[in-house]
């Protein structure tokens, strides 16, 4: 199925909603705006192998990026963007310096003001061309060096250098396209020494979870992130991350969402609708798009915050 997608724009809210759709969040922050005004652009081509992306964004961002079963290299145009930002040693994207993202989890980011191109690989893509580079019969999960020589970094921008101009070309006859993708996974597989992934995740107990999700209801007022919270429990960002999913069924930040969605629900009931707003209450909770946070509410409540803000006690 071939990719393209070109959406740039002046609203914030847009953005948000772009971007949680791009990196399967819902989780995506964007504030302190660029003095000349909040502008952003997000370009992406490809097909379900092998995705080139490039996205601008005038405004200070925060949050946290699911690639899922995907596999992304990403480079930033100019300094200030930080990824994996729960771990202890978080990852700078130097201009022009590739690195794969973080494999098979959700992770957070920051960044200023910048650019940044990406690189998105279909997960059982990419693992059949590392398997055949190995001579292995069997293409399994991947594993990846952290940080590229010089020679290896000259051979890889080099390749991405032949093949972004026909990758990002949307009229690439799909037979080139395939030989492009190909070269490029294998461009990427050889430099970061991709091998199969043998590291387990760390178990995060029971009485962790627990911990985890009062201390995220006792700060749901402000902003906070998923580093804070596995900062909290002592634990890694990997491993609350992949705990919350194995044993709440959702990620940390959507079981916080959902803790602050109470919140707002239980003061709306509680508040004269004569004397404050939906508006109001949400904000304090944390909600600072309010379309977004109307949809979340009527989701998981049926009706209107509106609605409920209504609702006047009985007594």
């Amino acid at each position: 199925m071939p990719v393209h997608v070109d959406r740039r724009g002046r609203s914030v809210e847009d953005a948000v909603a772009l971007y949680e759709r791009v990196y399967d969040s819902r989780d995506i922050h964007i504030g302190d705006v660029a003095r000349d005004g909040f502008t952003f652009r997000f370009r992406a081509v490809g097909d379900h192998d092998v995705t080139m992306g490039s996205s601008v964004v005038a405004a200070r961002r925060w949050g946290t990026i699911s690639p899922g079963r995907d596999y992304v290299l990403a480079w930033a145009t100019s300094p200030g963007m930080t990824i994996d930002t729960g771990c202890r040693e978080p990852v700078q994207l130097l201009p022009g310096i590739p690195v794969m993202y973080p494999v098979g989890r959700d992770f957070g980011f920051e960044g200023l003001p910048s650019g940044q191109h990406s690189i998105r690989f279909g997960g059982a893509f990419l693992e059949s061309i590392a398997a055949a580079r190995r001579g292995d019969e069997e293409a399994r999960r991947l594993a990846f060096r952290q940080t590229l020589g010089v020679d290896a970094l000259h051979r890889l921008r080099s390749r991405i250098g032949e093949a972004a101009p026909r990758l990002l070309d949307p009229s690439t006859p799909a037979s080139d396209r395939a030989r492009w993708n190909q070269s490029i996974a294998d461009a990427v597989a050889a430099a970061f020494d991709a091998t199969p992934s043998t590291a387990p995740t760390a178990a995060v107990g029971s009485s962790t979870i627990r911990f985890a999700k009062e201390w995220m209801i006792a700060n749901a007022r402000r902003a906070i992130t998923v580093a804070e919270v596995s900062e909290a429990a002592g634990v890694s960002a990997r491993g609350l991350q992949a705990a919350f999913q194995r044993h709440v069924g959702v990620r940390p930040m959507q079981f916080l969402r959902e803790a602050r969605l109470h919140g707002v629900r239980t003061d709306l009931l509680a508040a004269d609708p004569d004397g404050t707003t939906v508006a109001a209450i949400a904000q304090s909770w944390g909600f600072n798009h309010l379309g977004r946070f109307s949809g979340y509410y009527a989701d998981v409540y049926g009706e209107a915050p509106s609605e409920t803000l209504r609702h006047r006690p009985l007594g």
